[in-house]
């Protein structure tokens, strides 16, 4: 009989824990004003869409983006949790949501 090598792919480093639950930034744009403000929230969960709104588990972020796209687990295992909000946001204030979790090869 031949040898079988074993190879671990896919573990996860240690620290880390697994989640099913995909993350999302969410880019709100405050255009109401003369200076637009931009604010940035990283989801813990899929944002559930409502009449004319999302609502959606995260904490805001002053991270810049790219930094966010490349660490956002160690952003969210960073934060305490007391600092977690349960939001409900109109459409009209969302710029755009993008999935941190998906990664094209």
């Amino acid at each position: 009989m031949s040898d079988i090598a074993i190879s671990a792919v896919g573990v996860t480093p240690v620290g880390l824990t697994i989640t099913k639950k995909p993350s999302y930034l969410i880019v709100l744009e405050d255009t109401t004003t003369k200076n637009k403000s931009i604010k940035r929230i990283i989801t813990i969960d899929k944002p559930e869409f409502l009449n004319g709104f999302i609502q959606v588990k995260g904490v805001f972020t002053d991270s810049p983006e790219e930094e966010i796209i490349k660490d956002f687990s160690n952003i969210l295992t960073s934060i305490p949790k007391d600092l977690i909000l349960e939001l409900i946001v109109p459409w009209h204030k969302i710029s755009y949501i993008r999935s941190l979790v998906f990664k094209q090869k």
